[in-house]
């Protein structure tokens, strides 16, 4: 099972390899086709094989900086972070811990753009027409304005002076 595990992990990488001609050549891929790597972290992205998500409590979880350390040491192409986002009160928690991540793989050597949340503006349900409160801004009132969830968007705020603190000091 590990090792099946382990071979359905790979597989992510399957399209990036392809289009940097590392598996298949014969398809015309090449390293210069990946100018830069764009992924999505959600909650429940870690799990086990044929089993359940994986909190960020238990021993097995690992650590988002790990992941983005391990992209970019494969591919050693710009990262940035094009979707992630969690529902209701825990918006500006999950956000601040992505981006922490970020930070932490960012100090070691890892070269990220960015990092977008996802949605922007609250949605129904993809499975049901439920009110989803994950964006940055709710659904219109009658006159098209759209309130803002303002935890988030001081974090945001927040995070955004570091990341560019982050880049300037590590550019220089």
């Amino acid at each position: 099972q590990v090792r099946d595990a382990e071979n359905y992990r790979q597989s992510q990488y399957e399209a990036w390899d392809m289009l940097s001609g590392r598996v298949k050549p014969h398809l015309g891929g090449a390293e210069k086709y990946l100018d830069i790597i764009g992924g999505n972290y959600y909650v429940h992205n870690q799990w086990i094989l044929g089993g359940s998500f994986i909190e960020q409590s238990n021993p097995r979880y690992r650590p988002f900086r790990e992941m983005v350390i391990e992209v970019y040491d494969r591919y050693r192409r710009p990262l940035f972070i094009a979707e992630t986002g969690i529902e209701d009160e825990e918006r500006p928690n999950w956000f601040r811990y992505v981006v922490t991540e970020v930070f932490a793989a960012m100090e070691q050597g890892a070269q990220l753009e960015g990092v977008c949340l996802y949605p922007i503006v609250n949605h129904p349900g993809w499975d049901d027409e439920r009110h989803c409160y994950n964006g940055l801004w709710d659904y219109p009132d009658d006159h098209g304005r759209r309130e803002i969830y303002q935890p988030l968007a001081d974090e945001l705020q927040r995070l955004r002076k570091q990341f560019e603190e982050m880049t300037r000091r590590i550019s220089v």
